[in-house]
């Protein structure tokens, strides 16, 4: 069933909502983890919008022992299904931005880069169930939260489970899996907003027999955007299949499919005060007095044949077996293949001689494969008494990354009329990466009083790159071609208190290696070097208070990234510069009523590079902030359920980020902006209506910098308005 318009789909939903009998089912207080998945389907998300801090659970990530939240010596935020699906946040940025610290960008260029902790772009790791694929901004593409059991984000680096390339922390997307312990279940979504945006998914969970279970999910979104021309859609399809044999022994086979085509939105030109009709220096500044034209808000300076798709395939073999009551053991067989492809005019700049704006070409072809295997074993026993854990892992990934790009030459067009044009010829420059990498690594955990945990563990990688470059007739490139082994050692120690079963502090050091640039598909000759020096120094405290139910994380941090790329000379770089980051953060949740949840974060910032400059541009950045890197980002919400005794939920959420920069010269300034959503939900037996609101004061406002576009900004969608149904059976 196709419906076109908000109003049709409105009167679909009130349709469809009036066949369900309008009774509520108490919503348990237990982890979803623990129920099984009939209670699942019959619990309401009233009062869910508002999460819980989730210290209690035991987070899949970097976790071998399977402590809670409240033991581990580190930060960890994890928002459930139950939270993004109550709040409406159906994609992983948006969840994601809600967690403590976190901010991001939706450049079809690096589509969902991150920033948190004073780190940008690929030192921020997104993975996928726990395997990363490479560096974010080569790799990522936007994603739905329908397919997805809970998002993980790990602050600091993460060096020890997931190698290289984490400088800042890892995002890990956790897909949702069969369970054996259920009936045959459904559920399905649908969704209306503006700009025509629409999403639909379904999904099922199919127990085949006691032993076997399979669940598939698919979701499809598309939209005609806000700003001329950017259409795009998004089709997502999660399938496994359980066998469970034995109680101690299960095997996981899946299947992960996206195929995407991204809104070809690269950007609204910065003109001088003069040249623009309808100037404002509210979204942004720069000190050229250069500025956004509201003229300009919803034109596409793009071409007309432009490209940002892709098609990826996941496969997945998983096996976790108990072979005794003190040792157990998972493996993960695992395949990756993708096609993406960027063709584009990428950078449009004002030019006051002409007044027009002059755009270039710049076409990107990758070519993706991955594979490999990831083993970890868990041993628990005593030492002397006081119970040990120690978790033995080793890896083997295989990466051949074909990447055939140009740069035609582009042309210049009207700044209010642009004319869309052809895109031109496809002269190719091939540049093949074939990496074979080998990681162990060893994590143990000491319980020396059964309050008072000591961590450690150290990592070994063997890296063997070879990056080749041709240039359009195919000849071989050999002073731009590159080959090394790398082989970075990284070690973690940390330690946890608890002084009650309510209260816990830990202390945490580690550290880490990354590329220098930190994309390792992107290393060239002239980047001969050893991999950069990662370490963070980290302190917290995890609370449950009594005080209204509430849960509080406090966390202090100092992060320093050394011998970071420096330019020496034209065309030359060496290990040299420093990126340092301290920081505080604090997240809480409280429930002042049975009904009234309160919850709120805020992370404080302060980061700079000293003794660095910048290879791509020759910027002198040293005593700057990085681009992207704001001091203050907060979030604070509320839910009000049960409203006149309904099963009615009304709620909304606060969010401001502070002024962030949007180059390295920091002469380019993003403003601060605060935005507010609300949302109304009403609760059926099966069934759930959300009316979301975002942006509900129509703000406008910047809220990423693409670093190498630096003469234009990327506006926010303005207020939209979203009705969804969502059912379960």
């Amino acid at each position: 069933m196709t419906i076109t318009t908000a109003r049709g789909t409105g009167q679909a939903l009130l349709f469809l909502t009036c066949a369900f009998t309008a009774t509520t089912q108490a919503a348990g207080e237990a982890d979803l983890f623990e129920l099984s998945l009939d209670e699942l389907l019959n619990v309401t998300l009233t009062g869910s919008a508002v999460r819980d801090l989730n210290l209690e659970t035991t987070p899949v990530s970097a976790n071998p022992f399977n402590l809670s939240a409240l033991n581990l010596p580190f930060s960890i935020d994890v928002i459930e299904r139950k939270t993004m699906r109550a709040r409406g946040l159906t994609t992983v940025t948006g969840a994601v931005e809600n967690l403590v610290g976190v901010i991001s960008g939706e450049s079809p260029a690096e589509p969902s880069s991150f920033a948190m902790r004073g780190y940008i772009r690929d030192s921020v790791s997104v993975v996928r169930d726990g395997i990363k694929l490479g560096p974010a901004s080569m790799t990522m593409r936007p994603h739905n939260t329908f397919n997805l059991q809970q998002i993980e984000v790990i602050k600091g680096p993460a060096t020890l489970q997931f190698g290289q390339g984490t400088a800042s922390g890892v995002i890990n997307m956790i897909t949702r899996k069969p369970q054996l312990d259920a009936p045959v279940s459904s559920e399905a979504f649908v969704s209306q907003s503006r700009f025509d945006t629409r999403e639909w998914g379904v999904g099922l969970n199919m127990p085949v027999s006691a032993s076997t279970a399979a669940r598939v999910d698919v979701n499809k979104t598309q939209s005609d955007g806000w700003v001329a021309q950017t259409q795009s859609h998004s089709l997502n399809a999660t399938a496994s299949l359980l066998w469970q044999p034995r109680s101690e022994l299960s095997w996981l086979v899946s299947f992960d499919y996206l195929e995407d085509d991204l809104p070809a939105y690269w950007g609204t030109p910065l003109v001088p005060v003069d040249a623009a009709r309808e100037p404002n220096s509210d979204i942004v500044t720069s000190t050229d007095d250069r500025v956004l034209d509201l003229q300009t808000r919803y034109l596409n300076y793009n071409v007309a044949d432009s490209r940002s798709d892709s098609e990826h395939l996941w496969s997945r073999l998983s096996v976790n077996w108990q072979l005794t009551e003190a040792l157990s053991l998972s493996n993960t067989l695992f395949h990756f293949k993708a096609d993406r492809a960027w063709q584009n005019a990428e950078s449009y700049v004002f030019n006051p001689t002409s007044g027009l704006v002059d755009r270039d070409r710049f076409f990107v072809f990758h070519d993706h494969t991955f594979y490999g295997n990831k083993l970890e074993m868990v041993y628990s026993h005593k030492i002397a008494d006081m119970p040990h854990q120690l978790a033995f892992g080793a890896e083997y990934k295989a990466t051949d990354f074909s990447r055939e790009r140009g740069f035609p030459d582009g042309d210049s067009v009207s700044l209010f009329a642009p004319v869309a044009g052809q895109f031109g010829p496809l002269d190719k420059h091939l540049s093949p990466t074939d990496i074979r990498q080998w990681g162990i690594y060893l994590n143990n955990a000491l319980s020396v009083t059964p309050d008072w945990r000591l961590f450690g563990g150290l990592r070994r990688d063997h890296i063997r790159l070879d990056r080749d470059n041709y240039d359009v007739s195919g000849a071989f490139l050999a002073d731009e071609s590159f080959a090394r082994t790398f082989t970075p050692l990284a070690y973690q120690l940390g330690t946890s208190y608890q002084f009650s079963e309510s209260l816990s502090a830990y202390a945490h050091w580690s550290t880490g290696h990354d590329p220098v640039g930190s994309n390792i598909y992107l290393v060239n000759a002239n980047e001969n070097f050893d991999f950069t020096d990662i370490r963070q120094y980290e302190f917290g405290i995890k609370a449950l208070l009594s005080a209204w139910q509430s849960e509080l994380t406090v966390s202090w941090f100092d992060i320093a990234r050394r011998n970071i790329l420096l330019l020496t000379s034209h065309n030359t770089v060496g290990n040299s510069g420093t990126h340092v980051a301290r920081g505080l953060e604090l997240a809480i949740t409280s429930q002042p009523t049975e009904h009234f949840r309160l919850g709120g974060n805020i992370a404080y910032t302060d980061a700079s590079y000293s003794s660095f400059v910048d290879p791509d541009f020759g910027v002198n950045a040293s005593g700057h902030t990085p681009p992207n890197v704001p001091e203050i980002v907060a979030n604070v919400w509320f839910s009000w359920d049960q409203i006149m005794g309904l099963p009615l939920e009304i709620g909304g959420g606060v969010r401001h980020v502070s002024d962030r920069y949007g180059n390295f010269q920091n002469s380019v300034t993003f403003a601060r902006y605060e935005t507010v959503t609300l949302f109304a939900a009403y609760q059926f037996e099966h069934a759930r209506l959300n009316l979301n609101v975002r942006n509900l004061l129509n703000e406008t406002y910047a809220p990423w910098a693409d670093i190498f576009y630096p003469a234009q900004a990327a506006i926010a969608a303005p207020r939209t308005v979203e009705l969804s149904l969502h059912i379960n059976y």
